[in-house]
């Protein structure tokens, strides 16, 4: 029975321990002032998936564009087979 008693009370103070880490470590997150977390935001990885939604952005408004341009020449090839279907009593 003291065995178990011990071994209880071991488990138990493990447990402390790690609650009491885990606060901590919240507490040291909590302390962080928002200039740091601003910092941390312009990481690597942050800013290269900045650049890739911006890179993503830009290639969307191109082939945008584009398309526009493929839509008005088709408009345009449209009307001169019709033209010409009229003039040439096709």
């Amino acid at each position: 029975m003291k065995l178990f008693k011990r071994t209880n009370q071991q488990e138990e103070k493990a447990n402390l321990d790690v609650n009491e880490t885990r606060n901590r470590r919240r507490s040291r997150t909590e302390e962080i002032s928002p200039d740091d977390n601003a910092s941390a935001q312009e990481s690597r990885t942050g800013h290269r998936k900045a650049q890739f939604q911006i890179e993503m952005e830009q290639k969307r408004k191109k082939l945008g564009r584009k398309l526009n341009w493929v839509i008005f020449g088709l408009v345009v090839a449209i009307i001169l087979a019709y033209l010409f279907m009229i003039f040439v009593n096709f």
